[in-house]
């Protein structure tokens, strides 16, 4: 990992060293027999599918340097954690709580080798208001939701296409700004969240992409790797204000028709939309509810027979 920041024309680029699914799904004989192993430690236990294939199973292995113990124990503390924290229902749970605070995320953009990758807008965020109104730990369980879902994505395009492995974090930090999003009082809960995708989502992550960032960035960047393993610390890219700056950068990795309109482009989220069109939607739901027995009754007139 390079040790230093290095500002170019109003950006910061850092080192990153993306995993192909080559590298993923490469294996050496004794790699691949301790592989064989985990597996008879670790299926009798597991219910979900997607948790049985190879290339789930071996991210456990290979973030634990393929000590098989390590990763056996690892691996059991987040089947125990899923069902404490009731993970496979965790995304038929109402969350509108979260979504009317402006909490969002979104993961239909793809790129350029077709995998998915997750945009968090972080001027939509005021983390010390939620933290205020009680709903800290509520915050980190939808941080695990979210984190969850995109995951999931990434299986399962890895069991439809057979050549993903992982995604990417695009986080447009446009309106940061130190009281609303890194508060002392918002610290624990961020942190909180970034260890749980830590501890249970090995290798769900390739590459970060931070743009629009401050300079003050910095500090809080050097936080958060300190607590992240190499495969995220050594991944990621910072860049600053300048659009045409990052957007350029950006298109290196995402096609033009991939980017949201947020970042420049024309791509429509579908939780906008959805956001968008909602409001019409239930506003004439309750239209009809309330006018039902009127509309019932001109059409009982007017009828002849």
């Amino acid at each position: 990992m390079i040790s230093k920041f290095a500002i170019i024309v109003s950006f910061i680029i850092l080192k990153v060293n993306s995993a192909t699914f080559e590298e993923d799904v490469t294996l050496t004989i004794k790699q691949k027999m301790s592989l064989d192993e985990f597996k008879e430690r670790v299926i009798p236990s597991i219910t979900k599918n997607y948790m049985k294939t190879e290339l789930y199973l071996v991210k456990w292995l290979r973030s634990s340097r393929f000590n098989l113990d390590l990763a056996e124990e690892r691996f059991r503390r987040n089947l125990q954690w899923r069902k404490d924290q009731k993970m496979d229902s965790i995304h038929d749970e109402d969350w509108s709580d979260m979504w009317n605070d402006d909490i969002r995320y979104y993961i239909d953009g793809r790129d350029k080798l077709g995998r998915p990758y997750a945009l968090i807008e972080v001027k939509h965020l005021d983390i010390r208001k939620l933290i205020l109104k009680g709903l800290g730990d509520r915050y980190v369980r939808y941080l695990d939701k979210g984190v969850d879902e995109a995951c999931q994505l990434v299986h399962e395009f890895g069991e439809r296409y057979g050549n993903i492995s992982r995604g990417s974090l695009i986080m447009n930090l446009d309106g940061f700004n130190i009281v609303q999003h890194v508060c002392i009082r918002c610290m624990p809960y961020l942190i909180r969240g970034l260890i749980s995708f830590v501890d249970h989502h090995p290798e769900c992550l390739d590459k970060t992409i931070l743009v629009s960032a401050p300079a003050m960035i910095e500090q809080y960047v050097k936080l958060a790797v300190s607590l992240v393993p190499k495969e995220i610390s050594d991944n990621y890219l910072i860049y600053g204000t300048d659009k045409n700056v990052w957007k350029t950068e950006l298109l290196k990795y995402i096609d033009l028709d991939q980017l949201p309109r947020s970042l420049g482009e024309r791509k429509y989220l579908k939780e906008w939309k959805t956001r968008k069109y909602q409001n019409v939607v239930n506003k004439r739901a309750r239209f009809f509810r309330e006018n039902l027995h009127k509309i019932i009754s001109a059409s009982t007139e007017q009828d002849p027979f």
